[in-house]
C-alpha cells in the first residue's frame, strides 16, 4: 500500500507533463469562432456582387493598410449597413482577391478601417477620433478586439434569424411606416365636398 502511495506523485507529475504538451503541441480540439462562417461569408460576398455599391479608397486609408495600388484602383465594390445606434459598417473585396477591406465609422467613435487577408485574420488596422481626421495605426491586441467586434456585428447581420437593421430613408421600407406628424394615414382620405357641386 505505501508503494502504491509513493508512485502515485510520479504517476501525476508525468500524466501532468503528457497533458501540457498535448495542449501545447495539439491545436484546440474545439473551433474558436468569433468571425463569420464561410456560409456567412459566401452570402456577403454575393450581396457585394448583386447589390454593393462602386468607392474609392482615399490615399492616406490606402497607405495607413498599406494597399497596393492593384488591391483598390479604380475602385471597389462594397456592401454596407446601418445599425441601430447609427454607425456605419462597410465590407468589400480587394480587386486582386487578396483579402478584404472593413470599416465602421460612428459619431461616438470616428472611424476604424481594417485590411484583412482571405481568411479574416487582421493584418493591419487604423483609427480616426475625428471624421475625416488623421489616421493612426492600431496597436495589435486593439487592432484584433475591434476587428473581433465588426465581425462580431457582421455575423449577427448574416445570420439566420438576421439582425434589425435600421433602412435607410426613402426606402420602401421607409414609407411604409406611418409618420406620426401626418394625420392618421391607415384610413383613406376622403373629399370634402365643394360648394356649387353635388
Amino acid at each position: 500500500m505505501l508503494a502504491i502511495f509513493r508512485q502515485l506523485p510520479r504517476q501525476r507529475a508525468a500524466l501532468t507533463l503528457l497533458l501540457s504538451a498535448c495542449a501545447l503541441l495539439c491545436g484546440p480540439a474545439y473551433s474558436i469562432e468569433h468571425g463569420l462562417t464561410q456560409e456567412q461569408l459566401g452570402r456577403l460576398l454575393k450581396v457585394v456582387d448583386q447589390r454593393g455599391s462602386r468607392t474609392t479608397i482615399p490615399p492616406a486609408v490606402a497607405s495607413v493598410l498599406q494597399l497596393q495600388p492593384a488591391q483598390y484602383t479604380p475602385d471597389i465594390k462594397q456592401a454596407t449597413y446601418l445599425d441601430e445606434p447609427g454607425n456605419r459598417h462597410g465590407f468589400a473585396p480587394l480587386n486582386d482577391g487578396s483579402g478584404f477591406f472593413m470599416f465602421s465609422s460612428g459619431p461616438s467613435f470616428g472611424q476604424i478601417v481594417y485590411r484583412v487577408d482571405p481568411d479574416l485574420h487582421l493584418v493591419r488596422a487604423a483609427r480616426s477620433l475625428l471624421k475625416n481626421g488623421p489616421l493612426l495605426a492600431l496597436p495589435d491586441a486593439e487592432a484584433q478586439r475591434e476587428l473581433d467586434d465588426e465581425l462580431r456585428q457582421w455575423s449577427k447581420l448574416l445570420s439566420p434569424n438576421g439582425a434589425v437593421v435600421r433602412p435607410k430613408p426613402g426606402t420602401a421600407a421607409d414609407q411604409s411606416k406611418p409618420d406620426p406628424s401626418k394625420p392618421d394615414q391607415s384610413k383613406p382620405e376622403q373629399s370634402k365636398p365643394q360648394p356649387g357641386k353635388p
